[in-house]
């Protein structure tokens, strides 16, 4: 059913099929535009000899893009990979099973990464990258940094309690919660400014909460799904009055949702799928449709992203939009089989 009601999304189609863009910016090459969907898709540089690469956000201004590639074939050992006008630079990261969660306007990289023994994993521990060396957060055993803003400061979570990193710190320092609600939680996202935090508070049923600079942390409300209140809720990410995140129903293992921070509105959008949990200022998400498109929907119309070319069998992926909505990082299916790293420009 939820296909049927994909296949009816309205798309943002070109009236000239098979047009080219015969540009090379910044080492982006720009693909071969197909008639179902819009924004031209432009195929990141890898490194040479790179075995398999991920896109897995950007920052707020779609200056920097983020990813993960294998060290070397058959190792679970990933390095980090950022896309800087578009050339990518490598960078190897501590431990195993690395995972990249934010970057900010000047570069700076956070992320997760296990710690493990002869044994096996015995540690998830935060990092930052920052002007090309890499290093761990202080924390727990059990640390996850999730997001920075162009500031530096990074939230996370640090034994199972929302927390932040200032740069002149030692240590994190737990969020406020506001009595009767869980201490146990996540800081998923952060504004560019520092000035608003999101995400969730709760260990079973998640409540999604903003934490703002100005004012007491609040919980947002659950979104009404298929004609219920939802389960239970995340907020992932931040942008001016926009929050991203996504919802849980009895039927549904999530949908998208987002909140106006100034009206008070929780939205969600049941006919799509997940995809990286992002909003721009404007307020469009990035969404996953039926047959293994990428999404922006939001607005007015909801917008396909184009494809690289026939990968009827792969799926598309937009991880992150950046603010002003131009700009899409994520994963497209190749031809050749799998995925490939991409930015959609629109």
């Amino acid at each position: 059913m939820k296909d049927q009601r994909r296949r009816r999304t309205r798309t943002i189609g070109i009236a000239a099929a098979g047009a080219v863009v015969l540009a090379a910016l910044g080492g982006l090459a720009v693909h071969r535009m197909q008639p179902a969907g819009d924004c031209t898709v432009e195929r990141l540089a890898l490194p040479s000899g790179d075995p398999y690469s991920l896109v897995s956000g950007m920052d707020p201004a779609g200056r920097f893009v983020v990813g993960r590639t294998l060290r070397e074939a058959g190792t679970s050992r990933l390095d980090l990979l950022v896309w800087h006008g578009g050339e990518p630079r490598r960078a190897e990261l501590p431990g195993e099973g690395q995972v990249p969660r934010g970057v900010n306007g000047n570069g700076v990289v956070v992320g997760t990464t296990e710690i493990h023994s002869a044994a096996g994993p015995i540690a998830l521990r935060s990092w930052v990258y920052r002007d090309g060396d890499v290093a761990l957060l202080p924390g727990t055993e059990v640390s996850e940094a999730l997001a920075v803003s162009d500031s530096g400061v990074v939230v996370g979570t640090d034994g199972k309690r929302p927390v932040l990193w200032r740069p002149s710190a030692g240590t994190p320092s737990p969020l406020p919660v506001p009595a009767g609600a869980p201490s146990e939680g996540k800081a998923y996202g952060i504004s560019a400014d520092g000035h608003t935090i999101v995400g969730v508070l709760g260990s079973g049923l998640l409540r999604p909460y903003v934490w703002p600079a100005a004012g007491k942390p609040r919980e947002l409300p659950l979104p009404v799904v298929g004609g219920e209140t939802a389960t239970g809720a995340i907020a992932q990410s931040v942008t001016g009055d926009w929050v991203a995140g996504m919802a849980t129903t009895r039927g549904d293992d999530g949908v998208p949702v987002r909140w106006n921070l100034r009206t008070g509105q929780a939205q969600a959008f049941p006919e799509y799928g997940l995809a990286g949990g992002t909003v721009s200022a404007d307020g469009r998400m990035t969404a996953a449709g039926g047959g293994g498109r990428a999404l922006l929907v939001g607005a007015q119309q909801t917008t396909t992203l184009r494809r690289l070319g026939d990968a009827a069998g792969s799926r598309d992926t937009a991880e992150a939009i950046s603010r002003d909505g131009r700009s899409v990082a994520g994963n497209a299916a190749s031809a050749q089989g799998g995925t490939v790293p991409v930015v959609w420009r629109c």
